[in-house]
């Protein structure tokens, strides 16, 4: 992952905290949302969600000028949920440039005698995600050139393994405060490491049949080294299929309406860097490359002076950005964490991944002052981060300009437009002027982005929400109450608009 900056490119402007102009009407409205949101909370939780045990802080800054417009407990730490995949996202742009790459070597110092490779080939891990939001699972996108690079080395076989160079990236397993061990199998707890395949999850599509007959199951990676367990029938009046793996198998069992669509469900696999292997492995042979010792994990792998490249996956970090921004796509963003650790830190690890992101702050002038990060997703309840930090780097990637605003910004969802604020601010000004980082784990509530202003400005903002674990109240309360302030948000006039 080679670093660049983008040359040329305008400092931030000033951060939140360094202004104290408050906009009194702003101000106002969202202290009537809050209220608004604090009395359906306590409703909807009879009396056991309120005021005095739910902290709701706000940030909203005047893009250009740096003026703050609202500041409501912007300092207090919270669980910022998805809310932390922007500086994951931004982290990584500040500090390997909007060229950096995930880069997978293959290299080996092993003669080629016939088409024959006669010892091992080595793949140093570079924690590619392997995922393409668009894809169907299988891996062709990187498989194809990969092989083709291959028996352009001139090698038709592989006598020895395919050798998973782990280095100094973690050894993949659950994050601290993650949900309970029941939901592991679900996409979003996939987990992370130096190797990985589809995002470390399988794909399958069921399509219905003949009535009372087979339904057709499609898993991929096709290769993936567990047993494989149940089948899905054609039968019933809905769709009621059900899907997991863990060491002991992968299962997709149960029934399938006749006249149903495709179902198609994501779930995690127990090991990324084991689906990596049997992935490459049986990916590399159904092209025609054997490997007679199939694959094995090592760290620190040792060769001689005659090493030599033979092939390398290279995929640029931007092509996951709307995975992670606007899919919300957790062990992406993961990846990415790790990674952007492993380049600037040379550990691919969570503490790694905490040390280049600090760097990468500091790069563009967002404190770090209070912030716990050990995840690249925010899915763990760890992590902690204040209105201000998000507000502030939301501020910068817009001062920044180029390809690190477009690369996030185009990235995010578009209230009443795309993602998870797709049916979210319809039908007010907010509709397709606020884009904005959702985040969601029980508890805790965030959405931070920027509103375009109907006076033609910008106004980034944050919205964290902590509150008791009652189940229900982001819908009924929260969401509600981000979607009010948005409004009044984007609403504002701006300097000089008689305010």
């Amino acid at each position: 992952m080679p670093a660049s900056q983008d040359q040329g490119s305008p400092k931030p402007g000033p951060l939140p905290g360094e202004a104290a102009t408050l906009d009194a009407e702003l101000g106002q409205a969202v202290e009537a949302a809050v209220a608004r949101a604090l009395g359906r909370a306590r409703k909807a939780s009879k009396d056991k969600v309120h005021g005095n045990n739910t902290t709701v802080s706000v940030m909203a800054v005047d893009a250009r000028t740096g003026r703050i417009l609202v500041q409501r407990l912007s300092e207090v730490p919270l669980v910022p949920a998805s809310n932390l995949k922007l500086m994951t996202a931004a982290a990584a742009l500040a500090e390997l440039g909007a060229g950096g790459a995930f880069v997978t070597r293959f290299i080996t110092d092993a003669a080629v005698v016939n088409g024959v490779l006669e010892g091992d080939l080595v793949v140093l891990a570079g924690g590619d995600p392997l995922h393409d939001r668009e894809g169907d699972g299988s891996l062709a996108t990187w498989l194809d050139p990969l092989a083709e690079a291959i028996s352009a080395a001139g090698i038709d076989r592989i006598q020895g393994a395919l050798v998973l160079d782990e280095g100094g990236w973690l050894e993949p397993g659950p994050g601290p405060m993650w949900p309970a061990k029941s939901q592991y199998w679900r996409d979003y707890c996939a987990l992370a490491g130096g190797f990985t395949a589809n995002g470390g999850c399988f794909r399958a599509t069921v399509t219905p049949g003949a009535p009372g007959g087979s339904a057709g199951v499609v898993l991929r990676p096709r290769h993936h080294g567990l047993t494989r367990k149940g089948s899905v029938t054609t039968a019933g009046k809905r769709v009621a299929v059900n899907v997991g793996a863990n060491r002991s198998g992968v299962t997709v069992r149960g029934k399938i309406k006749a006249s149903s669509r495709p179902y198609v469900a994501e779930f995690s696999h127990p090991d990324p860097v084991e689906l990596f292997g049997h992935a490459m492995v049986g990916g590399l042979a159904d092209r025609g490359i054997e490997i007679g010792e199939g694959y094995r994990r090592e760290r620190g792998v040792v060769l001689d002076g005659a090493a030599r490249m033979v092939a390398e996956i290279r995929t640029p970090i931007t092509s996951v950005m709307r995975a992670i921004l606007l899919d919300s796509n957790n062990p992406v963003a993961d990846q990415l964490f790790l990674a952007t650790g492993a380049a600037v830190e040379g550990s691919g690890t969570r503490e790694g991944g905490a040390k280049a992101v600090r760097t990468a702050l500091a790069r563009l002038g967002v404190s770090t002052r209070s912030l716990v990060q050990v995840d690249g997703s925010g899915l763990s309840k760890a992590n902690l981060a204040t209105a201000q930090q998000l507000a502030a780097l939301v501020a910068a990637v817009i001062h920044q300009g180029g390809a690190m605003r477009s690369a996030i910004l185009d990235s995010l969802p578009v209230a009443g437009r795309s993602g998870k604020l797709a049916s979210r601010m319809r039908g007010t000004v907010a509709e397709g002027r606020v884009r904005a980082k959702t985040g969601w784990v029980k508890g805790a509530s965030g959405l931070s982005g920027v509103a375009e202003t109907t006076g033609g400005g910008e106004v980034v903002f944050s919205i964290l929400v902590q509150y008791p674990l009652v189940d229900g109240l982001n819908t009924a309360a929260w969401k509600p109450m981000q979607d009010e302030i948005c409004v009044a948000l984007a609403s504002w006039p701006g300097e000089g608009g008689g305010r």
